[in-house]
């Protein structure tokens, strides 16, 4: 009866035309297509791009032109006749020791490290989607069992007011059963509160209107699939190492201040200043014509705090790869002992439990109805259902989740579920 209740409540919620069906393939495309915060981290690869063609860029000439205001022994304002004197001068500043080249170099050094930073944030919202979609999965199971639970001791309720008027149960015992429906109702408020609230998080994830009720269609692996027999801790870390964006950001961040320190060092060097000049007549001769060539000399300011700084910039980056690449460590034995702790619990459950007790549980309520169990012992038995079943609602939870954080802590899918 009560097995009939949960899966009659969970096909009516399946049926509602408003609920929005959602795989787990389905919800990973819509978060990469519709997720705002990937979007607009995207723009910070494109951001960094621009900055590239901004440092290839060379300095543009410089073009002057002067000329006499007003002349007093002519009295002309503007002269630019034959007596009135003017100058043009051309120059263009021509940099030297690479620096162009080096610019360029740590700006696309920054695209790379904006695009590690964006696959890491892809790979800790794609964690978080999945983990709340099998968490809602498995709380709306749970929400199932509530509401079956409460239908069925709705109808024992209605059939013991009809009678206690008859005269054939105490009172004692109406109230007692009340009591137990009550509380199950306000375990179901609260239950129904995670529910909203990994709900709206998986909602907000794929970019789906707030109104829509969202039902996780997904198909339970078997029993006899155990995908983390075929790792080790070694080969976890390995991959850890290769893939994980946030290790290659600080990898790439190293090199970023390395390329900074080159770039700072060159900076030291004065760009030469070359150009063309032209004057009318305020020369020692007419219609003079000359070539510039000037560069600062490097006394006092040879940008010895910039370098300084680089260097220090240096150490502190390889200080934060040391310290990432430990952090790495320490959570791939993590996620992996988790995942051992939770799959060595989630083995030792009966493939045959679920069945074998609903149908218990089924018999439990027939022969209380017959009045061959007594109160106690049906309360007993119905809490013990409730609590058993959501406790293995929970183990096989916690199973997935560790298993898709072996996914997250290794940086590649090692995992398919």
């Amino acid at each position: 009866m009560l097995t009939g209740l949960i899966t009659c409540h969970l096909v009516t919620n399946a049926q509602q035309a408003d609920t929005l069906h959602l795989t787990l393939k389905e919800a990973e495309q819509r978060f990469i297509d519709s997720n705002l915060h990937l979007l607009a981290a995207r723009y910070n690869i494109d951001i960094a791009k621009t900055e590239v063609i901004t440092a290839g860029l060379y300095n543009n000439p410089e073009l002057s032109f002067e000329n006499v205001l007003y002349d007093p022994e002519s009295k002309k304002w503007m002269d630019l006749g034959y007596n009135g004197t003017n100058a043009i001068e051309l120059s263009q500043v021509i940099i030297l020791a690479g620096k162009r080249n080096k610019a360029v170099q740590l700006a696309q050094s920054q695209v790379k490290l904006s695009e590690h930073e964006f696959y890491d944030l892809v790979r800790t919202l794609t964690f978080t989607l999945r983990d709340n979609f099998y968490h809602l999965n498995f709380l709306q199971r749970s929400l199932g069992l509530y509401d079956a639970q409460i239908l069925s001791l709705s109808r024992i309720v209605t059939g013991f007011k009809e009678q206690l008027e008859k005269g054939n149960i105490a009172q004692k015992e109406l109230l007692r059963i009340q009591s137990l429906l009550y509380s199950l109702q306000a375990t179901k408020k609260e239950l129904q509160q995670e529910v909203n609230a990994v709900s709206t998080e998986l909602k907000l994830l794929t970019r789906i209107d707030p109104a829509t009720p969202v039902m996780p269609v997904w198909t339970e692996p078997s029993f006899s699939y155990h995908p983390l027999r075929e790792f080790n801790y070694t080969q976890l870390l390995d991959s850890a190492r290769a893939h994980r964006q946030d290790l290659l950001a600080a990898k790439e961040n190293v090199r970023s201040q390395e390329l900074n320190q080159k770039l700072q060092k060159a900076l030291a060097i004065p760009d030469l200043n070359v150009g063309l000049t032209y004057d009318k007549q305020g020369s020692y001769i007419r219609n003079y014509t000359g070539v510039k060539v000037g560069m600062p000399l490097p006394l006092f300011n040879r940008n010895q705090g910039n370098i300084k700084q680089a260097e220090i910039r240096i150490q502190q980056s390889r200080t934060a790869l040391r310290q990432t690449e430990n952090e790495l460590a320490h959570e791939v034995m993590q996620g992996y002992t988790d995942a051992l702790n939770a799959e060595s619990l989630y083995e030792g459950i009966d493939p045959e439990f679920d069945a074998r007790f609903h149908h218990l549980i089924e018999e439990v309520q027939k022969n209380f109805v017959r009045r061959n169990l007594s109160l106690l012992e049906f309360i007993d038995f119905y809490d013990s259902y409730k609590e058993t079943i959501i406790n293995l609602h929970q183990i096989r939870y916690n199973r997935y989740r560790a298993l898709e954080q072996i996914n997250f802590v290794s940086g590649s899918q090692l995992i398919h579920l």
